[in-house]
């Protein structure tokens, strides 16, 4: 029900006054997401795999027409990206595919163990000597991909097979589902070092020390370090973190993404190692590094651009012409200086 502007205005701004009441609220919608994604979860347990997909089909389709802001966000990123390359009914289809992928996504994760105990049949890999290489040479391994397919069965599988994987991901305003989600990936063999954490870096440079697998998603303008690079044509605050890492550790990185099959399931790639000739300058290297980093990501949603998350606002804030990379990036050579270079 909306209220009359009279009677509105005045809860808004005791709301708004009220540090209290503002926590409170909070309190009582992290919980219903939190009680909504349990109960979710429990339910499609209930039922096998293949019907819970089914069912997150029907259920990403009505998000897509229920969910308005989404929605609009959605058609105006793939209008940007594509223009007239795509009809506006193709479009509307790929905005309304992205919605069904995220919800199969969710049915997947529900059924965790059934895909584990199938894994072979379900996933399959190409590209898998490319992160062997990489591990080999004992320093630990930058692994890029972004919001693209199922990226917590992406990392899940690398750690079925026997590979230590740590992710950094940003921690979810809702601590109960943050917490879910931590447990999640800790049951599959996955690390999770929540980006906000005071000890994030120490975490990081504990994993490559111990030649383990960093996954990094850097497809989205998030509040960290970032570089303005070239995104579908245009500049996008990029996360750096990725490109300093391996630059200041001389670490080999490389662009892996997952992908549904048309016969069900899905398909994983390793792609071979990204580097650069180091120039010198060590920020225009992360600049440049960054730079490849997106242009694979890129190049894999243009393949694939029915599983990218359309509605994330990728480009919400204006390019940066300049980032101090010593002075505002948290891993500094005092770090891995005082950690060991592994």
């Amino acid at each position: 029900m909306t209220l009359p502007n009279h009677m509105s205005n005045p809860i808004r701004r005791l709301y708004k006054r009220s540090p209290r009441l503002r926590r409170g609220a909070r309190r009582l919608k992290n919980a219903g997401v939190a009680g909504v994604a349990a109960g979710a979860l429990w339910l499609l347990r209930s039922v096998s795999l293949e019907r819970a997909l089914r069912w997150g089909e029907r259920v990403g389709a009505l998000l897509y027409r229920v969910l308005g802001k989404p929605r609009r966000l959605a058609h105006e990123h793939l209008s940007a990206v594509f223009g007239d390359t795509l009809t506006e009914t193709a479009r509307a289809r790929l905005a309304r595919a992205s919605f069904i992928n995220i919800a199969r996504c969710f049915c997947e994760l529900a059924h965790i163990d059934t895909i584990r105990a199938r894994q072979d049949a379900y996933i399959d890999v190409e590209g898998l000597e490319h992160l062997q290489a990489a591990l080999a040479e004992g320093k630990g391994v930058v692994a890029v991909t972004g919001h693209i397919g199922n990226w917590e069965l992406l990392a899940a599988y690398v750690a079925w097979k026997g590979f230590p994987v740590a992710a950094v991901a940003r921690r979810i305003y809702a601590e109960r589902l943050n917490q879910l989600l931590v447990d999640f990936r800790a049951r599959q063999g996955v690390e999770t070092i929540l980006r906000e954490s005071p000890h994030s870096a120490r975490q990081i440079l504990k994993v490559l020390k111990s030649n383990a697998v960093l996954a990094m998603l850097i497809d989205q303008d998030t509040h960290a370090p970032s570089v303005s690079v070239p995104f579908f044509g245009r500049l996008a605050r990029t996360p750096a973190a990725a490109a300093a890492l391996a630059i200041r550790r001389d670490l080999p990185a490389v662009a892996v993404f997952i992908q549904r099959r048309s016969e069900g399931g899905h398909r994983i790639v390793f792609h071979p190692r990204i580097t650069i000739v180091p120039s010198g300058d060590r920020s225009a290297d992360i600049r440049r590094l960054t730079s490849l980093f997106n242009a694979a990501i890129e190049s894999q949603i243009r393949r694939n651009p029915a599983e990218w998350v359309w509605w994330h606002r990728r480009w919400r804030r204006a390019p940066q012409p300049h980032l101090d990379m010593d002075e505002d990036f948290q891993y500094t050579n005092a770090d891995v200086a005082q950690h060991g270079r592994g």
